[in-house]
């Protein structure tokens, strides 16, 4: 006997499949970029701040990808290392020639504009980020 999986909606119809649906996908850049070369862009067209996680999600649309940066170290991380978030911050302050006092203020610069960011692995110096106006 086959179950009916059809998930139901609040007032007891049926929630409508798509074809067409995506899924976004979340990228985690220590496993996208891990080798001298290795490239990953992303040219949001969303950005939303959480301040309570003190994170910023950026969301490529056209891509159907995310990057979720944070702005500070988890306490029990094994390397402290710079947050990906300050790197994103002095990667705009460069392009922008300005300077960026919150996490707020950089949700608002690239809401305001459009932004193409590239992550290069540079061999012994880690993982640059680059940002352009597009």
């Amino acid at each position: 006997m086959k179950e009916d999986t059809k998930q139901t909606t609040l007032f007891g119809g049926y929630v409508e499949e798509t074809e067409n649906e995506q899924t976004l996908v979340f990228v985690k850049v220590h496993e996208e970029v891990v080798s001298e070369g290795d490239q990953f862009t992303l040219t949001p067209n969303n950005v939303i701040y959480n301040e309570t996680k003190n994170c910023m999600t950026m969301i490529d649309s056209d891509k159907n990808q995310a990057l979720t940066v944070w702005f500070e170290n988890h306490p029990n991380a094994k390397y402290q290392s710079m947050p990906d978030g300050i790197r994103l911050g002095r990667a705009v302050e460069k392009v922008m020639k300005i300077n960026l006092a919150t996490a707020q203020d950089l949700e608002d610069c690239m809401t305001d504009t459009k932004f193409e960011l590239n992550i290069t692995h540079t061999g012994d110096k880690g993982r640059l980020w680059t940002v352009k106006q597009v």
